[in-house]
């Protein structure tokens, strides 16, 4: 069962990691073709989305994560589905309605006048988005990752052939947001017809709302809050600062996707099985930690040591100024090693995290708004960090003292420990090397395979790289090798 678990959370990873990839060649051809002016709308737009897109869907999909698997009938399954699927649908048009309707106002809250016309075109994006992301949770929830990863990729291939394909043709901003709802419109088309299959004729049932709604609500709440939390500095940015000094800020502000992709996968995969299944809950959280350490800490030294040439080769030099604004935002990587709020989740106890997302929130908005007047754009960095250091603070109180579970026993601290120093005595050995030699392309190669080198040596020695790991990946790589020769 575990092996089956980690074989879906990697299938889902890895596709993930074909989507960012997809996102990212998005983003820096955007980079290289629009002005920052007009890149900072581009980026304003999802902004705009992925803020208030989580208080609209009220925590819907991650109770069809919970519920879902609960389900033992087919019909019932189908009938939680088609309900599920009409009251997004209607909060996907009031969604809809609003953007278009407050368009000036958040233009000029945003001090961008060209986002009055860009919203018009935008408003339509929540109607067709909002049932994919619900599509996506019910494949989950259904414990069928194959048909989520196959619409992921079905999501690339259409990014990459309308927003690509606009942005080369044509250079015009207006017409790479046509772009991307044409896109949104054909992975809707895709979901609808996925959904067809699952939906029936359902009645009006009141303890269907009810039994969503008393664990979604609570959970979408701390959503919308926590997401609050984790865009406020953009949004303060935003309202501070014009649309081409937003651009240089949210380039540097993005954290590492791929961690997130790792997180996210994951959890789509552990949820199902420890809501209902607590005496496993500790052994397999704890196992998940571990190896999330082995990818982030050294993926986050990478990322710091190497940011200057990574953003200038991404974005051109024109973005230069983002650099210390992603060095800070990688100092909440360690954290990602664990999602804390999913063990609330998995014992029922979702109020805990609406409260800390309150407390953060309030906290994270008086310390960018301080900030941000004392020291400029480098103020809502650094506030973001702190506040998301306390949040995991308040987390581990709740788990051990109201929750009443052993943090020995949840997080692998020896592990962790050990995995953190192969990092700093491998980061240390790679700068090291631009200490001696300078910064020149051929000794960026050399110590990025020195990091490489160095923490696979210090790993094994220290037990942070176990001999099942090691098996793990020589198995993927067999299994790709294999797959190669049978597409050749």
């Amino acid at each position: 069962m575990t092996q089956d678990r980690s074989k879906q959370a990697g299938m889902l990873t890895s596709v993930e990691f074909i989507r960012f990839g997809c996102k990212a060649l998005v983003g820096v051809i955007l980079a290289r073709i629009l002005l920052p002016a007009e890149l900072g709308s581009y980026r304003q737009l999802f902004l705009i989305y992925t803020t208030f897109s989580t208080l609209m869907l009220l925590g819907i999909p991650q109770s069809v994560l919970y519920f879902l698997p609960k389900f033992r009938h087919s019909e019932t399954k189908a009938e939680f589905i088609t309900r599920t699927v009409n009251l997004v649908s209607w909060l996907a048009f009031l969604f809809a309605a609003g953007i278009f309707l407050l368009r000036g106002l958040i233009a000029r809250v945003f001090h961008n006048p060209e986002l009055d016309t860009l919203l018009v075109i935008y408003a339509i994006y929540p109607l067709f988005m909002f049932i994919t992301q619900i599509y996506s949770s019910v494949t989950l929830g259904l414990q069928q990752p194959v048909k989520t990863a196959t619409f992921t990729l079905f999501t690339v291939a259409t990014d990459l052939l309308f927003i690509l394909g606009a942005a080369l043709l044509t250079k015009d901003l207006s017409r790479i947001v046509l772009g991307v709802m044409i896109s949104a419109f054909m992975q809707w088309a895709f979901a609808q017809w996925q959904l067809s299959r699952y939906r029936i004729k359902a009645s009006f049932d009141p303890n269907y709302y009810r039994d969503v709604f008393n664990y979604s609500l609570p959970l979408g709440l701390s959503s919308i809050i926590g997401m609050l939390s984790i865009q406020l500095d953009k949004l303060v940015v935003s309202g501070f600062f014009t649309p081409a000094q937003y651009a240089v800020f949210s380039i540097g502000a993005m954290e590492l996707p791929f961690i997130s992709i790792l997180n996210n996968s994951v959890n789509a995969i552990l949820l199902p099985h420890i809501s209902g299944d607590t005496a496993q809950m500790e052994q397999i959280y704890r196992a998940a930690v571990r190896k999330n350490a082995l990818i982030i800490f050294p993926f986050s030294m990478l990322a710091f040591i190497f940011a200057k040439p990574l953003i200038t080769l991404l974005y051109t030099n024109t973005y230069a100024a983002s650099v210390p604004y992603f060095q800070v935002y990688l100092l909440v990587l360690p954290l990602k090693v664990a999602t804390y709020g999913i063990i609330f989740m998995a014992m029922q106890k979702t109020r805990y995290i609406m409260v800390n997302s309150l407390l953060t929130l309030g906290l994270n908005l008086v310390l960018n708004l301080i900030l941000v007047k004392a020291i400029g754009m480098m103020g809502a960095a650094l506030a973001t960090v702190i506040v998301t250091w306390l949040s995991v603070a308040i987390y581990m109180f709740w788990i051990k003292n109201h929750l009443k579970l052993r943090l020995n026993d949840l997080f692998p601290w020896k592990a962790i420990m050990r995995t953190a120093l192969a990092t700093v005595v491998a980061g240390a050995l790679s700068m090291a090397v631009f200490f001696a030699f300078g910064q020149d392309w051929i000794w960026q190669f050399a110590a990025l395979a020195v990091f490489a080198a160095a923490f696979i040596l210090v790993g094994r020695g220290l037990n942070a790289i176990l001999p099942y790991d090691v098996a793990y990946v020589k198995t993927l790589f067999r299994q790709a090798r294999t797959r190669l020769g049978k597409a050749s």
